[in-house]
């Protein structure tokens, strides 16, 4: 809660407390105290007061990328010496990650949840709950704005340089002590001290409240219907309030609905001048595109995701694409997948080889068409059986289906030169 907001609530609480239940002396109570705190200099609708999800770019990029999360399957993996990687189907492991992590919400809940906090705050916080086997149970999101980390340099907790997570329950002001095997956290890739991430809405907290600026003009200049062109009426001295109300509506009557409109009758010492509201004048747009392409570089989104197509084409938008894969999702899964592999994983099974990776070729779905020549490819040149072309398709295995076949061609590498010895009928 900001400053200001405080300081409302408490003058309402006393202009109302003898009125709790009168809503209508509520009312009444709250909009004197908006009146006299706006009175003496405190501007309540300032821009610092409005939320940081009314920036639409601040949104579209905590929406495009904890989406993107969310939609990402989970598998765990075996890396060995000859098979390389190698998906291991563990039901429970599935089930947790992929399908229900705990029994309110469904795994595309929960990774758009985490992700949106880790975005938003800077850190994500899970708490891991384990059965009476030692196996894990359920994943729990803390708040991340309740919780803090402490770190125990003196062993004063038993552990020396060992590292807690404290959530204190705003609901029932309770404190909770965990681990940090117990705690699944994820920070933003901006940490000064390798413990707690920054968040990037307080680095470019300028930045946001000049997007939040824009839209509180662009909001006051609909409100007073100050777009398009206006006549300002000069004359020398003063009219009531009154009077200057009937002489515009006179004007508008003589330019709507009287004959033509063409001419307006003006008493004598009246002028006119045209008024002419243009944002293009002021470079608006050209600014508000600006920050907005310097706010969204800080995610690591691309310009045609906030919908800016102004130097795009086909083969632009799919290098950004790319680009945005690489250089942004690539140092997120692998955040995600080191902190739940070490966390869910045994030592034992780590040492093995075993790790839980997420899935990335969903985001390189081709059409039928370039999937049907790039399965074709791989199968006809040794590298992949018909069954593995198969699973990738999402069709059942085939008998006779798990050997490598390719043209007749090719002969294998120790083989090469064979067809010319004598017995392989060349030449000597």
């Amino acid at each position: 809660m900001s400053f200001l907001a405080k300081i409302t609530n408490t003058v309402v609480s006393k202009f109302t407390k003898s009125n709790t239940s009168n809503n209508v002396k509520n009312s009444s109570s709250e909009r004197e105290v908006l009146r006299y705190l706006q009175g003496i200099g405190l501007d309540l609708d300032s821009v610092d007061n409005m939320s940081d999800l009314s920036e639409t770019i601040y949104f579209i990029c905590l929406k495009h990328i904890s989406e993107t999360l969310s939609k990402m399957p989970w598998e765990k993996r075996i890396m060995t010496e000859k098979k390389g990687k190698e998906k291991i189907y563990q039901s429970d492991v599935d089930i947790l990650l992929n399908l229900k992590p705990n029994p309110y919400y469904t795994a595309t809940t929960f990774w758009a949840t985490v992700e949106l906090n880790r975005l938003h705050y800077g850190n994500s916080f899970v708490y891991i709950e384990t059965g009476s086997n030692g196996k894990t149970k359920n994943l729990w999101i803390l708040p991340t704005d309740q919780v803090e980390i402490l770190i125990d340099r003196k062993g004063v907790l038993g552990t020396e340089n060992g590292v807690w997570y404290v959530w204190r329950d705003s609901r029932t002001n309770q404190k909770y002590t965990f681990l940090k095997d117990e705690i699944l956290h994820f920070k933003s890739h901006i940490s000064f001290d390798g413990f707690s991430g920054a968040s990037i809405r307080e680095i470019l907290k300028h930045q946001l409240n000049t997007g939040k600026s824009s839209i509180k003009f662009l909001n006051k200049l609909y409100k007073n219907n100050m777009f398009g062109s206006k006549v300002i009426v000069k004359y020398t001295g003063n009219l009531q309030e009154a009077d200057e109300d009937f002489l515009a509506e006179s004007l508008e009557r003589y330019s709507t609905t009287t004959k033509s409109g063409k001419f307006i009758p003006m008493p004598l010492g009246f002028d006119t001048q045209l008024l002419d509201m243009k944002l293009a004048d002021a470079q608006f747009f050209e600014n508000n595109r600006f920050s907005a392409l310097q706010l969204a570089a800080a995610f690591g989104i691309k310009p045609n995701i906030i919908n800016d197509y102004t130097k795009s084409s086909y083969s632009n938008s799919e290098t950004q694409q790319i680009d945005f894969y690489v250089n942004t999702l690539q140092p997120l899964f692998k955040l995600y997948e080191q902190e739940l592999s070490i966390k869910l994983l045994c030592p034992e099974e780590l040492k093995k080889g075993y790790r839980l990776e997420i899935n990335e070729k969903i985001l390189f779905k081709m059409d039928s068409k370039s999937s049907a020549e790039y399965f074709a490819k791989l199968v006809m040149n040794f590298m992949m059986t018909p069954n593995e072309a198969r699973e990738q398709l999402d069709l059942p295995y085939i008998e006779g289906g798990d050997v490598l076949i390719g043209n007749g061609n090719s002969i294998s590498l120790e083989k090469v030169g064979e067809q010319y010895n004598k017995n392989g009928g060349g030449k000597d």
